[in-house]
C-alpha cells in the first residue's frame, strides 16, 4: 500500500502529537507515524506537567489519540519509517510501502545510551533518573547522588541542592553497581564501598532512533538534529521538533512540556507554509 500525505509526522511522542493536534485543528492533511516506543516508557509517573502532574505517561498519549480524532485530516498509523529518500517529494519507506509527503516533521526521539553499569538500565526511570526537574522532588528526603562528571555533573548537583543538603559525587568508573534495597538504590564502588541513597541522577546520552533525517541530508549535530527557532532544518520543507533536535540553548530542559512546545512551534509554522495564498494573490 502507498499513501500520500501534504504532511507526514515521524513520531507520535508529545511533540508529535501536538504538531498534530496543531495541524488539525488547521485542517492540514496530515499522517502520523508511531512506532509506540516512547522515550519515557519506564517511568511510573510524569511530572512537571501542568494538568497531567503525576500521572502514567500512557494516559497523556491515549488521550491526544483520542483528541486526534476528532480532526479527521489526521491519521495515526502505528508502524515505524524505516528510511527515506527525496526526488520530486519525500518519499518514506514504512512497513506497509512507500509513503509519499510534501512536507516532514522528524519527532522520532531518542534512545538513551546509559552509563554501562550494572543495574542502571534495570533501575531506570525508577531510582535512576535523568531530570531534576521530572523526578528530583518525589526523592527530595535524600541522600540523591549522582553519577557523571563535568559540566553535567555539576550543573546537575547544583539542581539537587535546591532540594536536598546530601548530594553525594561518583565519577561513572568508580561505580561497580547500583542495585535496589528496598525503595531506595544502593551503589557499589570497586573497592568495595557502599552507600544507600534515595535515588540517583545521570546524563541519559540521548541519541536519534531514526535515520530519517541523515538520509535526507539534514544536518545532525553530536547533540542532535540542528534547527532554528521554528524547528525548520537546513533542508526546505523538513522540520524536526521534540527530544530529537539540538536545543537551541543547553539550559532548556528536555522535558515532555518543552517537546509539546516545539512540536507546536514547528506545526504553526508547517501550517503557515501550505496555507493557500491569499485570495488577492490568486487573481
Amino acid at each position: 500500500m502507498a499513501g500520500f500525505a501534504k504532511v507526514v509526522i515521524v513520531g507520535g511522542g508529545p511533540a508529535g502529537l501536538q504538531a498534530a493536534l496543531t495541524l488539525g485543528r488547521m485542517h492540514v492533511d496530515t499522517v502520523v507515524f508511531d512506532d509506540e516506543r516512547p522515550r519515557n516508557s519506564t517511568s511510573a509517573r510524569m511530572h512537571n506537567v501542568l494538568g497531567w502532574d503525576g500521572t502514567e505517561p500512557a494516559r497523556l498519549r491515549a488521550a491526544a489519540r483520542n483528541e486526534l480524532q476528532r480532526y479527521p485530516w489526521v491519521r495515526v498509523i502505528d508502524g515505524t519509517v524505516r528510511g527515506a529518500r527525496r526526488e520530486t517529494d519525500i518519499e518514506l519507506d514504512t512497513a506497509d510501502g512507500p509513503w509519499h509527503a510534501e512536507n516532514l516533521l522528524i519527532a522520532a526521539g531518542v534512545e538513551d545510551a546509559l552509563l554501562p553499569i550494572p543495574g542502571v538500565a534495570e533501575l531506570w526511570g525508577d531510582l535512576v533518573l535523568p531530570c531534576p526537574y521530572c523526578h528530583g522532588h518525589e526523592h527530595a528526603e535524600g541522600p540523591i547522588a549522582v553519577i557523571s562528571s563535568g559540566a553535567h555533573a555539576a550543573h546537575v548537583e547544583g539542581l539537587l541542592r535546591g532540594l536536598t543538603d546530601e548530594v553525594p559525587h561518583f565519577e561513572p568508573e568508580e561505580v561497580a553497581s547500583v542495585a535496589r534495597a528496598g525503595d531506595r538504590a544502593l551503589i557499589t564502588r570497586h573497592d568495595g564501598r557502599t552507600a544507600e541513597v534515595a535515588a540517583v541522577f545521570i546524563p541519559p546520552n540521548p541519541r536519534p532512533r531514526s535515520s530519517v533525517a541523515t538520509d535526507l541530508g539534514v544536518r545532525v549535530e553530536a547533540d542532535g538534529i540542528v534547527v532554528d527557532a521554528l524547528g525548520r532544518t537546513n533542508q526546505p520543507g523538513i522540520w524536526a521538533a521534540g527530544d530529537v533536535t539540538r536545543r537551541l540553548d543547553p539550559r532548556i530542559p528536555a522535558a515532555v512540556v518543552t517537546a509539546m512546545a516545539a512540536g507546536l512551534t514547528a506545526a504553526a509554522d508547517i501550517a503557515a507554509t501550505v496555507a493557500p495564498p491569499p485570495r488577492d494573490a490568486m487573481r
